[in-house]
């Protein structure tokens, strides 16, 4: 595993489009990712999603996630599972569902951290990676988009309507359904197989929601009322 300070990581880093420093020679991206988990500086640990999505974009086929943990202590090996599990809620919020599915093919997780994650990304609440080490929320999504989003962004017109029309879709649901709500239909959209206690919650409260605003009639009524 890579070891080095923080200024060479930031180093390796711009290869990988977080470009605080100027990078020097490739780097090998599962020794990146692991020495990400690894580090004590704030500003390397926020620009992991960042390294692992533009991995995946660049050298699919070089990254293995479960190689780049079994280098790592326990301590090590915990946070590097919740940062692969932040830069995955991260991929599937900004609409990068090709990547998101790369990583569940191949992710080590920490069940009970991505199962309280949604709520807490949207909560603003710090995110714990260890007994010393947290992240803010809305520093781990700025940099997500200033350095990954806007640059997937750059003369892709298509993509750009595409991640409009999914903010929107997000936002409407979002006056629907609370977080660990709207996981579900993400979930049941992206065909994934919930747990005994999903499948009930959803069949539960979140099924009646959902044929509510697919009855045809509630949508005629609601067409109405918003007429002038």
């Amino acid at each position: 595993m890579l070891k080095g300070d923080s200024a060479y990581l930031m180093s390796a880093m711009a290869q990988y489009g977080y470009s605080l420093l100027q990078p020097d020679r490739m780097t090998d991206p599962n020794d990146l990712l692991a020495s990400l988990a690894d580090s004590r500086d704030s500003r390397v640990l926020e620009g992991f999603p960042v390294v692992l999505a533009n991995a995946l974009a660049k050298h699919g086929g070089k990254v293995d996630l479960a190689a780049a943990e079994s280098g790592l202590d326990e301590r090590g090996a915990e946070a590097f599972r919740r940062l692969v599990d932040v830069s995955l809620h991260l991929m599937r919020t900004f609409g990068f569902d090709a990547l998101a599915a790369e990583v569940r093919g191949r992710r080590p997780s920490d069940p009970v951290f991505s199962q309280k994650l949604p709520e807490a990304m949207v909560g603003g609440a710090e995110l714990s990676l260890d007994e010393e080490r947290t992240l803010s929320p809305g520093r781990l999504k700025r940099t997500f988009m200033n350095y990954f989003v806007r640059d997937q962004e750059e003369g892709d017109a298509e993509r750009k309507m595409e991640r409009k029309e999914s903010f929107r879709r997000e936002y409407l649901l979002s006056l629907f359904f609370a977080p660990r709500q709207r996981d579900l239909v993400a979930k049941r959209m992206r065909g994934e197989p919930l747990t005994k206690t999903e499948r009930e919650y959803f069949s539960r409260v979140v099924k009646k929601k959902l044929q509510a605003l697919a009855d045809p009639d509630l949508h005629m009524l609601a067409q109405k009322a918003l007429r002038d």
